[in-house]
C-alpha cells in the first residue's frame, strides 16, 4: 500500500466517524490523488463530507470547488433516486406484486449523510418466484434478459432497474441451496418492514438482521465475479453500525456500556480514534407485518458480547447479555452453514484495519490472511473490477470466458469451494438461461 493509499484510509476513517481527530498525516496529503481514489472507488461525497469538517486551507480552491459541484450533483442524484424507488415500488404493487428495495437507496439511510453515498441502480426484489416475474416482466418489455437471479427491466426516468426473483446467489451449488432457503425463511419480513425514505415516501427494504447476510453474499459474488470497490465495504461498515444501534435501541437506550471485563464495547457516544460511532437512522420502520408499531426481534442484533453495567436490576442485564449472545449465535451459524466463515473473517480485518472498527463490535474473528488478500482485490479492481489493469483478455465474450479462468485460478487458493465452482455453474447457467429465453 502506497503512502498516499494509507493517508486516504486515515482520512476515510474521519469522515466516516470511527476516528474523531484530524489526521496527523493529511499535511502530507497530495489532494489530487486522494480526489482520484476517491474517484475510483465512488466516495466522492463521502470524503467530501469529512472536507466539511477541515479548515479551509487543506484543499487548493479549484479542487475544492470540483469536488463540491460533484458532491452537489450526487445530492440530486439520491433525490432522484429515491423518487425512482418510491414510484417503482408503487407500480409493482399495483400490478399485484409486493417489493423490497436491495442495497442502494436502503443504505443511504444508514449513512451519517444519505445523500453523499454515490448511487447506483435499483435493485428491487420482487415476491413471486422467477417464472411468474419473468413473465410479467416480459409481458411488459418482451425482449429483457434474465439471468438466475434477476430480469433486467426497462430504466425510469433514466434510472436503471433490474428486477430480483432471488436477492442474491452463490456459485457452489450446495452453499447456493441453503442460502435460497435461507431468503424463502425470512422473505416476508423483508416485503413488511417499511420505512419512509427522507420525506419522499415509504418503500420496504430489508431488515439489519438479513443486510448482514445478504450484504456479505453480495460483497462475496462481486469478488468472485467482477471486483469489490471500498463503496460496498462502506456500506458494510454502515450495516454493522446499524444492527449495533437496533439492538442497543432495543435492548435500554439508558444503560451505559462498561470497560468492566476484556468484553468491552464502547458505546456510541464514547470518544476515541478506536470508537465506532452507529449512526442515527435516517428512517426508521412503520409498522411490522400486521400492520401495528414495527418491533425489533430480540435476536435482531447485538452480536458481541456486551458487558453491560447494572442499571435498574441485574435481571434485565442478563436478559439483554443473554440476547446479543443468542444473535451472535445465529448470524455466525448462518455464515458456517453458507460456507462464509473465512470471506467473513477476511472483511473483518478490513473493517478493524481500514475503518476502525474495534474487535468488539465484529461478527467473527478477524482472519489476516484473507482479509490482506481481499483489501488488494479491492484496491487493484475499484468499484465493479473496472479498474482492474490485470483485466489483460479484452471485452470479447471469448475474453471474458478467459478472464474469468484467469480470476477462478487466483481465487482458488482463498475461496476454493467458490472459485472450483464457477466453471461448472457458468456451464449449468447456460442452460439456465435457454431455458427461460423469450
Amino acid at each position: 500500500m502506497g503512502k498516499q493509499q494509507k493517508i486516504f484510509f486515515d482520512f476515510l476513517r474521519f469522515c466516516i466517524g470511527s476516528a474523531k481527530e484530524i489526521p496527523g498525516s493529511l499535511k502530507e496529503a497530495d489532494w489530487k490523488e486522494l480526489y482520484a481514489i476517491a474517484k475510483k472507488q465512488c466516495l466522492v461525497g463521502v470524503l467530501f463530507d469529512g472536507i466539511k469538517k477541515l479548515p479551509a486551507e487543506h484543499v487548493e480552491m479549484e479542487l475544492l470547488l470540483r469536488w463540491m459541484a460533484e458532491s452537489q450533483m450526487l445530492e440530486k442524484a439520491n433525490v432522484r433516486l429515491n423518487d425512482a424507488a418510491i414510484q417503482v415500488s408503487e407500480w409493482f404493487l399495483k400490478k399485484g406484486f409486493i417489493t423490497c428495495i436491495l442495497k442502494g437507496q436502503g443504505n443511504a439511510l444508514m449513512y451519517p449523510n444519505p445523500n453523499s453515498r454515490t448511487p447506483g441502480d435499483i435493485d428491487i426484489w420482487v415476491e413471486g418466484g422467477d417464472k411468474r416475474v419473468i413473465s410479467f416482466v416480459r409481458s411488459i418489455s418482451p425482449h429483457e434478459k434474465a439471468c438466475y437471479h434477476h430480469i433486467e427491466f426497462p430504466s425510469y426516468k433514466g434510472v436503471e432497474v433490474e428486477v430480483h426473483y432471488r436477492p442474491s446467489f452463490l456459485l457452489c451449488f450446495w452453499h447456493d441451496r441453503k442460502l435460497q432457503k435461507y431468503y424463502e425463511r425470512v422473505k416476508e419480513e423483508q416485503f413488511s418492514h417499511r420505512v419512509m425514505l427522507g420525506k419522499q415516501g415509504e418503500i420496504a427494504i430489508p431488515t439489519v438482521e438479513f443486510n448482514i447476510i445478504f450484504q456479505l453474499t453480495h460483497i462475496y459474488s462481486h469478488l468472485m465475479n467482477e471486483g469489490i470497490g471500498l463503496r460496498q465495504l462502506v456500506d458494510y461498515y454502515f450495516v454493522i453500525c446499524d444492527f449495533y444501534k437496533v439492538y442497543q435501541n432495543f435492548s435500554n437506550p439508558s444503560v451505559s456500556l462498561s470497560k468492566g471485563s476484556s468484553t468491552f464495547s464502547p458505546s456510541p457516544s464514547s470518544s476515541g480514534s478506536g470508537d465506532v460511532t452507529a449512526p442515527s437512522r435516517c428512517s426508521e420502520p412503520l409498522r411490522s407485518k400486521d400492520g401495528g408499531p414495527s418491533k425489533v426481534s430480540p435476536d435482531c442484533a447485538g452480536w458481541d458480547r456486551l458487558a453491560i453495567e447494572e442499571d435498574n436490576s441485574a435481571g434485565s442485564t442478563t436478559a439483554v447479555t443473554s440476547s446479543a449472545s443468542t444473535a451472535l449465535d445465529v448470524v455466525q451459524k448462518e455464515l458456517k452453514e453458507l460456507g462464509l466463515w473465512k470471506f467473513a473473517g477476511g472483511i473483518m480485518y478490513i473493517m478493524q484495519e481500514v475503518f476502525g472498527m474495534p474487535a468488539s463490535r465484529l461478527i467473527v474473528p478477524p482472519n489476516e490472511k484473507y482479509g490482506r488478500f481481499v483489501l488488494n482485490e479491492v484496491l487493484e479492481a475499484g468499484n465493479f473490477g473496472r479498474h482492474d489493469a490485470r483485466n489483460r483478455f479484452g471485452r470479447s465474450k471469448f475474453g471474458h470466458n478467459l478472464q474469468r479462468v484467469y480470476r477462478d485460478m487466483r481465487l482458488v487458493r482463498y475461496f476454493p469451494g467458490e472459485a472450483l465452482s464457477e466453471p461448472l455453474f457458468r456451464v449449468w447457467h447456460f442452460f439456465w438461461r435457454l431455458k427461460y429465453k423469450k
